[in-house]
């Protein structure tokens, strides 16, 4: 039930999450076994029972990140997991939009056919739609992680009806409810919330204490319902 002054966020019914950095040691997410464990254990505790681990593959900030190395530290890391943890892990990766993303059948998609990209938080690379077209030509769905960061896009909110036009997906960060990325990011997800832009949420949680803010996030009712949506909409990119 939903209280006309607002409840944590903790309390949706949020059973998937799409977006993370947990699995340990590959990029600026968790980095050691053990608080993987621990943060797992907090998701299991919390009702969510599948997450998907989305490692930076940005050859420019993590060059051994590659789709090979990637799937073998996450096999090494399942290897460990305590028997009693019993969610559902998937793997996949957030893909920065530029030159260096080849796209091919070795992606490391969400569900089916989605690909998790990002972009820049300081400007626009100049193939960031061509990359887009790309890969809806090749057969995926391009779905952009945290619209809402991307500060300069901002100018014109058109330029998000653009993207939306190419049949890229919006994933809303559930941090972005907290305004821990600032005024402006907070203004940008209100708008694409009210416009119904978005199709998914996920965390995008890279540490322990993370996850507990975004537990502890007031909403409103009103953005409640519009949350819970996005978030029943995760389970539908495994269905």
């Amino acid at each position: 039930m939903y209280f006309h002054r607002g409840f944590k966020l903790g309390e949706l019914p949020f059973t998937c999450d799409i977006h993370s950095h947990i699995l340990p040691g590959v990029d600026d997410g968790i980095q050691d076994d053990q608080e993987a464990v621990n943060v797992l254990r907090k998701y299991q505790e919390n009702g969510i029972a599948q997450v998907v681990f989305t490692p930076h593959v940005d050859t420019g900030m993590f060059p051994k990140n590659n789709e090979s190395f990637l799937k073998e530290r996450f096999k090494s890391f399942m290897d460990i997991l305590p028997e009693d943890l019993h969610i559902q892990i998937h793997m996949a990766a957030e893909y920065m939009c530029n030159e260096t993303l080849k796209i091919g059948k070795d992606l490391l998609i969400l569900g089916k056919t989605g690909v998790l990209i990002e972009m820049s938080y300081f400007f626009q690379y100049p193939y960031v739609k061509e990359t887009i077209f790309a890969l809806m030509t090749a057969g995926y769905k391009p779905i952009l992680a945290h619209p809402e960061r991307y500060i300069y896009l901002a100018k014109k909110m058109d330029a998000f009806d653009k993207f939306m036009d190419m049949g890229c997906l919006f994933q809303l960060n559930l941090l972005s409810l907290s305004g821990v990325y600032g005024i402006r990011s907070k203004e940008i997800m209100h708008y694409l919330l009210r416009e119904n832009m978005y199709s998914y949420a996920g965390s995008d949680v890279h540490s322990h204490r993370q996850f507990q803010r975004l537990k502890d996030t007031r909403l409103s009712t009103k953005l409640a319902a519009k949350v819970e949506e996005l978030m029943n909409n995760n389970k539908e990119l495994f269905s």
